[in-house]
């Protein structure tokens, strides 16, 4: 059974994703399902976006801001 998708368990995600090391299943899991928690759906979905095109070097800007994003969620985990 899979444990359920907390704000620090997404944030973990998407410094992995980040770095290029996820799979297809973990993409699928944290990326195209969505969720009740608002904070959580605006990073889902600003990862999808920044992460979701062609393999491409990411620019520092964007790199920066998925950590940000993983700094946010761990930030609000348990509000």
């Amino acid at each position: 059974m899979e444990r359920p998708v907390t704000r620090s368990l997404l944030a973990t995600f998407i410094e992995y994703a980040a770095t290029d090391r996820v799979t297809a299943v973990e993409w699928h899991r944290f990326v195209v399902q969505h969720y009740q928690d608002e904070h959580m759906e605006n990073a889902r979905r600003e990862c999808a976006r920044i992460l979701g095109g062609p393999k491409r070097p990411i620019p520092k800007a964007e790199l920066e801001r998925l950590y940000s994003i993983a700094d946010s969620l761990r930030a609000r985990q348990g509000k």
